[in-house]
């Protein structure tokens, strides 16, 4: 099962000297790295249809992803504020991730339970290379490159989220428990763009010429369940 990280720095000790006597002021700043398995129900049938064509490896019904978390939490605060990154896993011909910022209210917390709701927004970002089937007019645009083209598109990301943890398991040191989340991704897709990468290089460059595959925005919930362990 996935497991989620919930760990907490060491207390600091500020001195703070005067001419009476010495104060010790401490504060303290809670951070937290989640990692976790995520379920996706979203689909774009128009890529699919496209992929099945041409002989590539469409989705599978409900992908399986990871997901990376790094979140802070402001000392006597209930918002949680977080760098969230994912990407598809399971096998495809599409290669997946999304990038975002979430910021996030606990409305629930006590030694064992947490409960926090919120949103993120951030990027989304799709790619198939095209070293199989092609139509034509990407045929003829390989050819006329002598490289290997890709797809590309990418699109403004929202995600209300709500997530729950509970620690039957307490230590002196160290929580043990569970954790499950549930998200809605809204993937607001731009057009597919044709292209290829000069050199083997990390820059993509863009053709500029139709790609006859329709862009579709994708709504759908995500589920993720896991372990999750607070120090």
């Amino acid at each position: 099962m996935p497991g989620i990280l919930y760990s907490q720095n060491n207390t600091d000790s500020i001195s703070i000297q005067n001419k009476e006597k010495s104060k010790s002021a401490k504060t303290v700043f809670p951070f937290m790295f989640n990692i976790s398995t995520v379920f996706y129900s979203a689909n774009d049938a128009k890529i699919n249809k496209f992929l099945g064509k041409f002989g590539y490896t469409q989705p599978q019904k409900m992908p399986v992803g990871l997901r990376f978390e790094l979140a802070v939490i402001p000392f006597g605060r209930n918002l949680v504020y977080s760098l969230n990154a994912g990407t598809i896993v399971s096998r495809q011909d599409i290669v997946t991730a999304d990038v975002s910022l979430g910021i996030y209210y606990r409305f629930i917390k006590t030694k064992s339970i947490s409960f926090l709701s919120g949103v993120a927004f951030g990027e989304h970002f799709d790619r198939v290379v095209l070293n199989k089937g092609l139509p034509p007019n990407l045929d003829s645009l390989a050819i006329k490159y002598n490289t290997t083209l890709s797809l590309h598109r990418t699109g403004f990301m929202v995600e209300p989220t709500a997530k729950f943890f509970w620690y039957p398991l307490q230590l002196k040191k160290i929580r043990i428990g569970l954790f499950t989340g549930i998200y809605y991704d809204m993937n607001f897709n731009s057009r597919w763009r044709v292209g290829y990468y000069p050199n083997n290089g990390k820059t993509f460059k863009n053709l500029r010429k139709p790609t006859q595959v329709s862009t579709i925005e994708e709504y759908g919930w995500a589920f993720c369940t896991g372990l999750s362990m607070s120090f």
